[in-house]
């Protein structure tokens, strides 16, 4: 179900009064001949229906209603909703006569569509501002740790490789299925936030999650020590984490861990560091990072099949860049990409047909030039080379051979756009195209 972001002047109004007035409750999103996801998502065509209720003076006999929208991204195919009658104190929804809205496929994801709902019964009229969500917003980041910067650190860097998300330091417990991702940052002892087990904040988590969501939890106590002693909520199932120690104050470095999505990456640390949790992967989780000098587990990512999250004892944000793929944006990129939330866009897809089109790049992350090996259909007529950056601009044609077989075939970029210019280091994206199937590859520029 998805709730409208409802900008309704009706509430302000005289309740003891004797006139007609409506609040637009929320807008509700009927998918069930789309995806079923309660989202209205780009390509997608939905039902829609608003709960209304009487908040005046004086009944409704014959409410009409229309919604409308300039929104380029938006088409209503069906405006009109009938409500008849609409009791003093009453709420109605107009689930017998819907609305009918489209999302154009080239939406943005999380995109907010502004529209009108406008209401009449004979002299009666009002004009009701509500937003529709095309899609999901990429994250949000909670970030109730006392020492905010982390989690500032976190936010601004998924900004700033193309995801849009919002921050906050309360969690939106009754909209987190907005979000794709929900990033959860609660510090270090002993300036740390301790997530209650009773909490409403801990059953919109577990909830969030087990409907399919992604998380990402970071703190020094929220394993171990909160469980054990402070009433915090135990995390460590749902995360397929197994916490064996309170820890001392000996954090860092970190290595990633090889064949898992922090192969080569190597972190030394400048965050807060005290009592910082050991955590070690069981059950689907798996170990993505590790203290080398100390020796213990401190990070766990799990695919549980329905849902996915990311476990650390340590603050990501308090992480120190350094060079190739041990970057914080390049983490939190991978982060992302094992979440399967797609960069702004761009899509990385690495799935087709056995046999018919591959696509490689290497080296991967790359200085001066990255290989692309790739092998087409012998019947493939046409077929295109682009490069994208991370916020889906287009950087780079590259030219292709004249020839097309099944034998195993090269070409390269030299890391310059279409002008002959250097493009800056980050994470950019090898896209081929033939008439009816398309791959694309994320590959890293590192200076």
């Amino acid at each position: 179900m998805e709730t409208a972001e409802v900008f309704a002047d009706d509430f302000e109004l005289n309740y003891n009064g004797s006139e007609k007035y409506l609040a637009l409750l929320e807008t509700i999103i009927n998918d069930i001949g789309g995806n079923g996801n309660g989202y209205l998502d780009p390509g997608e065509t939905s039902d829609l229906t608003a709960a209304i209720r009487n908040i005046g003076g004086a009944n409704f006999t014959n409410l009409n209603t229309t919604i409308q929208s300039s929104d380029p991204y938006l088409t209503i195919t069906d405006n009109a909703g009938y409500f008849g009658s609409l009791l003093i104190d009453s709420t109605k929804e107009n689930t017998s006569d819907p609305y009918t809205v489209y999302a154009s496929p080239s939406s943005p994801d999380g995109h907010p569509a502004l529209c009108q709902l406008i209401a009449t019964d004979g002299s009666f009229a009002d004009t009701i501002d509500f937003t529709i969500i095309i899609g999901r917003i990429h994250y949000y980041v909670w970030n109730p740790d006392p020492t905010p910067g982390p989690g500032e650190t976190m936010h601004s860097t998924l900004g700033s490789i193309g995801y849009t998300g919002n921050y906050g330091l309360t969690l939106p417990t009754s909209d987190l299925g907005y979000y794709s991702a929900v990033f959860v940052c609660v510090g270090i002892y002993a300036n740390n936030y301790i997530i209650g087990a009773s909490s409403a904040e801990a059953t919109a988590l577990v909830d969030y999650v087990n409907s399919g969501g992604r998380m990402y939890l970071e703190g020094g106590d929220v394993w171990y020590y909160d469980p054990l002693s402070q009433g915090g909520y135990d995390f460590g199932s749902l995360f397929g984490i197994n916490a064996t120690a309170d820890g001392t104050s000996d954090a860092g470095p970190f290595a990633g861990q090889s064949g898992t999505f922090t192969t080569g990456m190597n972190f030394a640390y400048a965050g807060e560091n005290s009592w910082m949790d050991h955590i070690s992967p069981t059950g689907t989780g798996f170990l993505i990072f590790y203290d080398t000098d100390n020796a213990y587990d401190c990070g766990v990512a799990n695919d549980a099949g329905t849902y996915r999250t990311v476990g650390t004892s340590f603050e990501l944000g308090g992480l120190v860049d350094g060079s190739g793929v041990s970057t914080r944006a390049a983490l939190l990129d991978s982060i992302m990409n094992f979440f399967g939330i797609s960069l702004v866009g761009v899509e990385e897809v690495t799935k087709t047909h056995a046999g018919i089109m591959t696509l490689q790049p290497y080296p991967n992350p790359f200085r001066d030039r990255v290989e692309i090996q790739y092998t087409l259909p012998s019947n493939t007529q046409q077929v295109q080379f682009k490069i994208f950056d991370a916020t889906g601009r287009l950087v780079r044609n590259l030219l292709l051979p004249t020839a097309y077989s099944l034998v195993p075939t090269v070409i390269s970029w030299d890391g310059q756009d279409a002008s002959g210019t250097q493009v800056a280091s980050g994470i950019y994206f090898v896209q081929m195209q033939t008439e009816n199937q398309r791959l694309v590859k994320k590959v890293i520029l590192v200076e």
